[in-house]
């Protein structure tokens, strides 16, 4: 093989690696071949645009050098890759998480948020900062920003390691219906929202109501959260008035105005009111 060593230095990366390690020529020659694959693996992540465009035969991963004593081969993550791998550890740190990858790295440190949303910002803020211990009610129409700086909230708790749940209430309780007849996955799920640092009911008012949704599942989370002081923030499309209306019957009609009253006095108990106003964000 015809060995062009200005090939290699003709490369930053790899001529700062020499420079830094103040390797020879020789050296370079001798590991002609090992300086030759990593600059073919650096080669392939050029003008690259996101990892549906990555080349590499790892996704999101590339070669790189290593030298103490002798030259050590690694595998590095790019930033792209190094931004899922982040994602991935941060998803696996909740106890439950209905967040979607795209917002796994927002968080109250770098969120841009509207004027109109500077108040509850301040609020989530203080929850952060244990300067309160009573949760939030967050109503407003949709699409406002209440899910978004939620989020933003629970994935800065989280990085603080408290043990966090982001529940998107129509899911969770699709999916509990679906363990009925199974009381060990259901109970240990119900456990979970019980007893995490920290609750966030996303959408609570969308889901269907049942007997089994509102007296079996909710009210005991939310009933063993009061008694224990544990922090739960609700967000809503609906004021604490319609969503008694909402809980007072189930999908059959059935009027129990007594259960939806207890409910609702847990919900009262543990979240201030807070009314996000606003245009539709998703629609601009």
């Amino acid at each position: 093989m015809n060995k062009d060593l200005n090939l290699l230095k003709n490369d930053l990366y790899i001529r700062e690696f020499i420079q830094d390690n103040n390797l020879s020529d020789d050296f370079l020659n001798e590991n002609y071949n090992v300086f030759l694959r990593l600059l073919d693996s650096r080669k392939k992540c050029l003008n690259c645009n996101g990892l549906n465009e990555c080349r590499q035969g790892s996704s999101g991963q590339r070669l790189s050098l290593r030298y103490d004593g002798v030259l050590i081969e690694e595998v590095e993550y790019c930033n792209y890759g190094l931004s899922k791998q982040n994602k991935a550890n941060l998803k696996s740190s909740y106890v439950y998480c209905d967040i979607p990858n795209h917002l796994l790295d927002i968080d109250l440190n770098n969120i841009e948020f509207k004027d109109n949303q500077k108040e509850l910002y301040l609020k989530l803020a203080s929850i952060l900062h244990n300067k309160t211990n009573k949760g939030l009610y967050i109503s407003g129409d949709l699409g406002v920003g209440k899910t978004y700086l939620c989020i933003a909230l629970c994935n800065s708790l989280v990085k603080n390691g408290n043990k966090v749940a982001f529940v998107k209430v129509s899911n969770f309780f699709n999916e509990m219906r679906s363990l009925i007849g199974t009381n060990e996955s259901l109970d240990r799920k119900i456990s979970i929202l019980k007893n995490c640092d920290y609750l966030v009911l996303d959408d609570i008012g969308s889901e269907t109501v049942s007997e089994f949704v509102r007296d079996d599942i909710l009210f005991p989370i939310l009933d063993y959260r009061l008694e224990n002081k544990l922090i739960t923030i609700f967000t809503s499309n609906l004021n604490k008035d319609d969503l008694l209306r909402h809980y007072q019957y189930d999908r059959k009609e059935k009027a129990n105005l007594m259960n939806a009253k207890r409910l609702l006095e847990r919900i009262d108990i543990l979240s201030e009111d807070y009314v996000l106003d606003g245009k539709n964000l998703r629609r601009y």
